[in-house]
C-alpha cells in the first residue's frame, strides 16, 4: 500500500467515524448542570472522559451501521457517498477499526471506574454498565431493530437516555427519573423529525429503498406522532421544573423561566427541519445559528438559576412550592 493510499484510507475512516456527530454525546454532560457539579474540576474531568468514551463507542456503532446498510445507502442520493457505500473504505478495515474503537473506549471507561467521585465506586461501575448497554443497543439496532417501525425511533431515543444516565454515573450522582423522561421525550421527537425529513427529502419510493422502515411511515402519521411527541417533551420539562423534588434541590421554582426557551427551541427546530427537508439534528444545528444561540441562552440561564435562584429576593418570585426559611 502506498503512502497516498494509506492517507486516503485514513481520511475515509475518519469520515466514516462521523466526528461531527459527536455533538450528540453532549447529553453525557447534562448531569453536570442539573446535579450542580459544574463547579467541580474532578466532575468536569470525569464527564470529559465519559464524553470521549461515548464518542469512541458511537463511532464504532456508525461503522457497524454503515457496513450493515451498505446496499441501502447506495440507493440514497447523499448516503451513497459514504466511505463504505462508495467503496473508499473496505468492510474488513471498518470492522477492525470498530473493534479498536471499542477497545479504546473500554480502556477509558476503566479510568472512570478507578477514579470515582468520592466513595461512589459502585456508581462509577454503573457507567461501564450503561456504556455497554449503549454499545449493545447500537449493534442490535444496526442488525435488526432499525427495520421495525416505531421501535426504531424508540431505540434511538433510548440511546440518548443511556448517554445521560452514563454521564450521571460517571460523576457519582443518582439518575433522576426526570432526566430519563425529559431526555427520552425530547429525543423521540428528534428521531421522528429525522424520519419525516428523510421521506420529504427523497420521496416515498427512494426513501423506502434507502431505509426499509420508511415503507411503514407516511407523512400524515408522522405529523401526528410529532405533534404528540413535542407536546410530551414540553409538558415533561415543565412538570420537571415545577416538581417538588426540583424545587427542593434548587431552592426555588425559578427553573420554570427556562421553559420559554425550550418551547422556542423545539418550535424553531421543527420549522427549520421542515423548511430544509432534513430532520437530522446535526444538519439542523449546522445550518441554523439561531439554534446555537438558543442552546447557549438555555445553558447560561439554567446555570444562573441553579446557582443564584435560591437567593433572596429571587427565591420568592414564584412561591407556590418554594421552601420556607
Amino acid at each position: 500500500m502506498t503512502l497516498s493510499n494509506a492517507s486516503t484510507g485514513l481520511v475515509a475512516l475518519l469520515e466514516a467515524m462521523r466526528p461531527r456527530h459527536w455533538v450528540k454525546n453532549v447529553f453525557v454532560m447534562a448531569p453536570l448542570i442539573f446535579a450542580r457539579r459544574f463547579d467541580s474540576p474532578q466532575a468536569w474531568a470525569l464527564a470529559a472522559l465519559a464524553f470521549a468514551v461515548f464518542c469512541l463507542l458511537s463511532s464504532a456503532v456508525y461503522l457497524v451501521n454503515d457496513m450493515c446498510d451498505r446496499r441501502g445507502d447506495q440507493a440514497h442520493p447523499d448516503k451513497r457517498n459514504r466511505p463504505i457505500a462508495s467503496g473508499r473504505l473496505s468492510t474488513p478495515l471498518a470492522a477492525m477499526a470498530a473493534t479498536a474503537l471499542v477497545a479504546a473506549a473500554g480502556a477509558l471507561a476503566a479510568v472512570v471506574c478507578v477514579n470515582p467521585m468520592g466513595e461512589s465506586l459502585a456508581t462509577a461501575r454503573l457507567f461501564v454498565l450503561w456504556a455497554g448497554v449503549y454499545l449493545l443497543e447500537g449493534l442490535f439496532y444496526s442488525l435488526a431493530f432499525k427495520r421495525v417501525a416505531i421501535l426504531d425511533v424508540i431505540i434511538i431515543a433510548f440511546g440518548f437516555v443511556l448517554r445521560a444516565m452514563a454521564g450521571a454515573a460517571a460523576i457519582g450522582v443518582p439518575t433522576s427519573p426526570w432526566l430519563v423522561l425529559c431526555t427520552f421525550t425530547l429525543c423521540l421527537y428528534v428521531a421522528l423529525s429525522k424520519r419525516r425529513g428523510e421521506i420529504e427529502q427523497l420521496g416515498e419510493d427512494i426513501s423506502a429503498r434507502a431505509r426499509s422502515t420508511n415503507r411503514s411511515y407516511d407523512r400524515t402519521e408522522l405529523d401526528r406522532m410529532l405533534t404528540v411527541s413535542v407536546g410530551l417533551a414540553i409538558m415533561s420539562y415543565c412538570l420537571y421544573c415545577l416538581s417538588p423534588r426540583t424545587v427542593e434541590a434548587f431552592g426555588s421554582a425559578n427553573m420554570i423561566w427556562t421553559a420559554p426557551l425550550v418551547i422556542y427551541g423545539m418550535f424553531r427546530y421543527d420549522r427549520v427541519s421542515r423548511r430544509r427537508g432534513r430532520g437530522d439534528v446535526v444538519s439542523v444545528l449546522m445550518c441554523d445559528r439561531t439554534m446555537w444561540l438558543v442552546l447557549l441562552a438555555y445553558v447560561l440561564l439554567a446555570g444562573a438559576i441553579i446557582r443564584y435562584g435560591a437567593q433572596p429576593p429571587l427565591q420568592n418570585l414564584l412561591d407556590v412550592y418554594a421552601p420556607k426559611s
